[in-house]
């Protein structure tokens, strides 16, 4: 009653609701009123799909009340049974803990408690053990290992054994691959002590032997000096030079870069620490003809033991990687890839160097080459970027100023780079759209009147772009209300909505939309489902920005459930066996595993129930399969464009509804239950050699029997 007394106020001054907008989060029910007065037709249909908006709210509210009902009650009684059973295991235990059977026997207890860890560790059992199970010849191989290991891994504050295990070290130690010699640069400036002991054990505890490190000195503390030269003593390979004035992080790395001889480089930050089998994997890398090469890291605090975040990286992505600098530690390049990058590293970009440097280096590279495993530890300390690189803005413009250079050198035209708001580290580019070609936006379509005018309506009300059209493909609808609505929609936009008919029979979603795509006059196709609304007013642009780049084949979008939960974020392959969606029911407002729901980036593929592609990569490719009836039709698709050369893109920066029922479940009828059996089996056998080498735009360390990006870590070979 209030807000419908609010409403007459409003109106009877002039006021009144604009039924296009829409916020989310905790205004979502906020409502805003204008000068612009509606007719009366327009207000009708308004307040119509308002209620129609708030009839699915109260069904869903219904179904979940009960639910939560069911619930409640199934735990109360399971919390009833066990008070109960609580009440006689307490009983039993006085019987049983007050008799004097059980005081006389007290020792005896004692010792049986203690037996299982005096089996477990006493030496003579662990031994016999050992044997049993390795034998007496896998018994001198330790032996040989560890005296191996002794005598090749000197690390005394950090030993490699705490990294790695013993019999992994000696084997890639003993098994050295036949690659370059790596030079590791290291900027010091005023490291502490400890810090700096664990970085130089780390370096020499390397499994790979064909290393030097070379230290550039800015700092003043003296003790930095003699110990580096304490171990200059011991191991020849290490280089020191005390600079005579602090450069900057970028004037100090090259005075590193000045030191090296090999012919590839590796960068490590002054604090940080390297896995005992990070050159080892890049020195194979390289031998294998990789010229930049880059590994997963983890970030720790205090004890490199004490992990507080993994970092595991997707293959090497551009869309990724103008978005953040996600590859960041450990980098390896060839030395060659500097000159014809135009030098080291850039003083006017310090703070974001390295992420400059890359971009220059990637460029240039001619073979990229990921290694999924940890390999690099980043210690997080109060000064640290790891911490916190909001505290340090300039390393962030650095980076928006380097992102800037890299498109200019691409020759890429962008109307602006921006840091993404409250996502630190991230940036979002709006790519140039020199002219605005149509969009066709294809909708097949039965019944589900309301559903439909919902999405129309909100193409119509809500979009910014200034050229698409709507074609409605009718496809045996029953109900007349929905034919009556046809022409009302014609009639309300009749210069860009037309309604066609497919004279198949069934439900062919491939076959709808191919026959949908020859009636299209448009330069992109935009495949959307009838039960989605439009939320984000500018969507076809940041669809449109991708979908023109000749790189570039699908496009899809954030697809939000009405509770605003995630439906859809990228297609993941391999995910539950096949595909699935990433961060499905997560929060509309969390950033995703490492940010990856704040920015755009490279994806295996995206649902079709908004997938956007320009028309003749639609035809060069076939369109999409009809043998794929309904499932798997667009993972089909989006996996003949990757294979036909193209590169698939996930936008968080448009959003839509999409009222799919989260909580629906599987279709059971034997007919449709076969028919997806059916479909699965086609896709595994055409797509099992993609299926088996895995998804590049995630990594092999994620449990892929999940879609929330849980972690399965892949040991090292």
């Amino acid at each position: 009653p209030a807000v419908a007394g609010c409403a007459r106020s409003l109106a009877e001054e002039g006021f009144y609701r604009d039924f296009g907008w829409r916020r989310r989060g905790s205004l979502s029910d906020a409502s805003l009123f204008g000068p612009a007065q509606p007719d009366e037709r327009t207000l009708v249909d308004g307040y119509e799909r308002e209620m129609d908006r708030l009839r699915r709210r109260v069904v869903q509210a219904e179904q979940s009340c009960r639910e939560y009902q069911k619930l409640t009650e199934h735990q109360r009684n399971e919390l009833s049974a066990a008070h109960e059973h609580e009440r006689q295991l307490e009983e039993t235990l006085g019987a049983v803990t007050g008799s004097s059977c059980w005081k006389i026997t007290w020792p005896l207890r004692y010792l049986l408690s203690k037996s299982k860890s005096l089996a477990r560790n006493f030496p003579p059992l662990v031994f016999l053990r050992f044997v049993r199970q390795e034998g007496w010849a896998g018994l001198r191989r330790r032996r040989e290992d560890q005296k191996y290991y002794d005598a090749h891994f000197p690390g005394q504050t950090l030993k490699a054994s705490r990294l790695a295990p013993v019999e992994l070290l000696v084997r890639q130690a003993q098994n050295q691959p036949d690659g370059p010699r790596i030079s590791v640069v290291v900027p010091l400036y005023n490291t502490p002590l400890n810090f700096l002991e664990e970085l130089l054990d780390s370096v020499v505890n390397q499994t790979y032997e064909n290393w030097e490190l070379c230290l550039a000195d800015a700092g003043q503390d003296e003790k930095v000096t003699q110990a580096v030269k304490r171990r200059m003593a011991q191991d020849s390979r290490i280089r020191y030079k005390k600079l005579e004035k602090n450069e900057g992080i970028a004037g100090n790395t090259n005075q590193g870069f000045a030191l090296a001889s090999g012919d590839y480089i590796a960068l490590l930050d002054h604090d940080d620490i390297l896995h005992p089998s990070a050159l080892w994997y890049a020195a194979k890398a390289a031998a294998d003809g990789a010229d930049f090469i880059y590994t997963d890291e983890v970030t720790f605090e205090g004890k490199v033991e004490n992990t507080t975040l993994y970092h595991f990286k997707p293959d090497y992505m551009i869309d990724n990687f103008r978005s953040n600098n996600y590859i960041c530690h450990l980098s390896v390049f060839q030395r060659s890839l500097l000159e014809k990058a135009g030098g080291g590293e850039r003083s006017e970009y310090n703070g974001s160097q390295d992420y400059d440097l890359y971009l220059r280096l990637t460029e240039q590279a001619r073979k990229i080459t990921h290694i999924p495993h940890v390999l690099y530890y980043w210690r997080s300390s109060p000064t640290s970027v790891a911490s916190d690189i909001s505290a340090k803005l300039y390393c962030l413009e650095a980076a928006v100023k380097a992102l800037y250079a890299h498109y200019e050198r691409q020759g890429i035209a962008v109307d602006k780079v921006s840091m993404i708001p409250h996502a630190p580290g991230f940036y979002k580019t709006d790519y140039t759209i020199p002219r605005p070609g149509k969009v066709s936006i294809l909708i097949p379509t039965c019944d589900h009147f309301r559903d439909l005018t919902t999405c129309v309506r909100s193409i119509f009300e809500k979009t910014t772009y200034p050229d698409f059209e709507v074609i409605l493909i009718e496809n045996n609808s029953r109900e007349e209300e929905t034919f009556r609505c046809y022409e009302r929609l014609k009639a309300a936009y009749p210069d860009q909505l037309k309604v066609i008919t497919w004279q198949g029979r069934g439900f062919n979603y491939s076959a709808l939309n191919n026959f949908g795509a020859q009636y299209a006059s448009g330069e992109y196709l935009l495949l959307l489902n009838n039960d989605t609304e439009v939320i984000t007013p500018h969507w076809l642009e940041e669809m449109v920005m991708y979908a023109q780049q000749k790189r570039v084949g699908c496009v899809g979008v954030k697809l939000l459930y009405p509770d605003d939960t995630i439906q859809h974020a990228g297609l993941g392959f391999g995910f539950l066996t096949l595909a699935g969606h990433m961060h499905r029911n997560f929060p509309v407002a969390h950033p995703g595993y490492m940010g990856r729901l704040m920015y755009a980036h490279d994806v295996y593929g995206v649902t079709a129930a908004c997938l956007m592609i320009r028309k003749e990569v639609y035809e060069e490719v076939g369109g999409l399969d009809e043998s794929f009836a309904v499932a798997f039709n667009d993972v089909d698709f989006c996996v003949r464009v990757r294979k036909a050369g193209y590169q698939n893109i996930f936008t968080p920066f448009a959003e839509l509804y999409h009222y799919e029922s989260k909580s629906r479940g599987s279709d059971e009828s034997p007919e449709k239950r076969q028919r997806f059996l059916s479909e699965v089996t086609r896709f595994q056998t055409r797509w099992k050699t993609e299926l088996a080498a895995g998804d590049p735009c995630l990594n092999p360390n994620f449990d892929l029997d999940k879609e929330d990006f849980s972690f399965k870590i892949q040991p090292l070979e």
